[in-house]
């Protein structure tokens, strides 16, 4: 890492699909939004946030609960990062930017998938202009 991307803030990219986790993260180092820590499934991401924190966290949910399990353990306060980190969804599930189970963790936005990458910009724009637990 370099001294300019030192002096951006780290968010965690939780993605299982190479292809979509390294344009996400080319897209965001060129523009220079974020400096995104990658982590490809469930057991990496604990990992990070057990040993860091993080300016925000970008979570692909799944098929499963775990990713839901993960971030009633973030809003618990398990994690190095503070429990109000602001959080940005994804998921392929139909609705789910109306399911109330979601909203009650307050992510800065819920997108389903696919979605355009600007739409990924601006809720990271949002989320950095919002900055809920970033200390």
């Amino acid at each position: 890492m370099n001294a300019a991307q030192a002096t951006l803030p780290p968010v965690l990219l939780v993605e299982p699909q190479f292809v979509l986790r390294r344009t996400r993260v080319s897209v965001a180092r060129e523009m220079r939004l974020v400096e995104f820590h990658e982590a490809t499934n469930m057991a990496r991401a604990l990992s990070a946030l057990n040993s860091r924190k993080f300016n925000g966290i970008v979570l692909d949910l799944g098929d499963g609960s775990e990713g839901v399990e993960l971030l009633a353990e973030l809003r618990k306060g398990t994690f190095a990062c503070d429990a109000e980190v602001p959080v940005i969804l994804m998921t392929s599930k139909p609705g789910a930017q109306d399911d109330e189970a979601l909203q009650a963790f307050h992510p800065v936005g819920v997108l389903q998938k696919p979605f355009k990458i600007n739409e990924l910009l601006q809720s990271m724009s949002f989320m950095a202009a919002h900055p809920r637990g970033m200390h």
